[in-house]
């Protein structure tokens, strides 16, 4: 009974090129592919390619609003497909792999942002500067249009740990605990790309951050400048980003000498879906290194893998690392974490 009734509510008959016929309804078509729910998938992509006709039921049908992969907005009443192609509501007839988009958002046509970002926390087995086990918090969230891009990465690590003491009390030796910081760090980077007009995957954009680290003698350090950024990747299987600039570093110490230099910097971010059931896996990477004569290296990256978890929550499982080559003497130049995280994410 519910396959009956799940075929009854289905909009279209779509025919692919090899003869074969499926009942579906369309749910989108988005960058070359047709998303469609059947009676034995909710979710099936089909390359546009691979469609030769489209029937759809034109008592529902409604006026679709197409964004092209020229960058035009048309519409089509109602959504037919022969043989690769369809005709628009103007009387002009396009292929079906020409439309990029199906119903765009509003910010996929020039009005607004898209607003995503995930809030998270985790809790972290910690080896370096910190070796104790702490609570991370992390807020990362993205703005996005057809014109430029907003970003904001943060992340707090505030945390304490039982210290065990031996003392000597009237000549017995008593173990006093006391409750210590075990973590005290914090880090802003904040973004802004501005994407070039002639050049779809390039872009012009402005980087800061601000962090400290008690535990690496790390009061204040900023950075901040300017990059060329290229997006290398950005298809149906995942997207990397490349940029490269310079930035102006400053370190304040809380004991060792302050520093400030002028530094190459670098960045990669990228994700892939390409495992499937909505996991993802990511990258964010950072680099410096000083221009001047120590040639000294600044590393923070990231690499996780997040999945679906329960209640509509999200998990990942995460590895970090940062390299500091001018780390205050007597601490570390390379933190290492491994973080299992739980967040929300929009």
């Amino acid at each position: 009974m519910c396959g009956l009734s799940h075929l009854a509510q289905a909009d279209a008959m779509i025919t692919l090129t090899d003869g074969s016929m499926l009942r579906a309804t369309i749910k989108e078509i988005r960058a070359g592919k047709v998303t469609v729910s059947t009676s034995f998938a909710s979710n099936l992509s089909i390359a546009s390619h691979l469609i030769s006709d489209i029937d759809v039921d034109q008592e529902v049908q409604e006026t679709s609003v197409l964004l092209l992969d020229d960058g035009r907005r048309v519409e089509a009443s109602p959504l037919l497909v022969s043989s690769g192609a369809l005709a628009l509501s103007s009387g002009e007839v396009i292929k079906l792999a020409q439309i990029d988009v199906l119903n765009p958002e509003p910010w996929e046509i020039g009005q607004g942002y898209a607003w995503e970002g995930l809030a998270s926390a985790a809790f972290t087995v910690n080896r370096g500067n910190s070796d104790k086990d702490q609570l991370d918090l992390a807020v990362n969230t993205q703005f996005d249009s057809t014109r430029d891009r907003i970003t904001l990465r943060t992340n707090v690590e505030q945390d304490t740990a039982i210290v065990s003491v031996q003392t000597d009390v009237d000549g017995e030796t008593r173990t006093v605990q006391s409750r210590e910081p075990a973590a005290d760090n914090w880090r802003v980077v904040a973004k802004y790309d501005y994407y070039l007009e002639d050049w779809a995957t390039h872009y012009l954009g402005i980087n800061a951050s601000v962090e400290a680290d008690k535990f690496a003698d790390i009061n204040l350090r900023s950075y901040l400048g300017p990059y060329y950024g290229r997006k290398l990747f950005d298809g149906g299987w995942g997207k990397l980003d490349a940029e490269l600039g310079l930035v102006r570093v400053a370190t304040d110490f809380l004991n060792a000498e302050d520093t400030d230099y002028l530094g190459a910097n670098w960045n990669f971010t990228g994700e892939s879906k390409a495992l499937g059931g909505g996991s993802r896996v990511y990258l964010t990477h950072v680099g410096i290194v000083n221009l001047s004569d120590d040639n000294s290296l600044l590393l923070n990256t990231t690499l996780g893998f997040g999945f679906p978890f329960v209640f509509g929550l999200d998990a990942a499982a995460e590895f970090k690392v940062d390299y500091d080559g001018a780390a205050a003497v007597g601490k570390e130049s390379v933190d290492q974490s491994y973080n299992l995280r739980v967040g929300y994410s929009w």
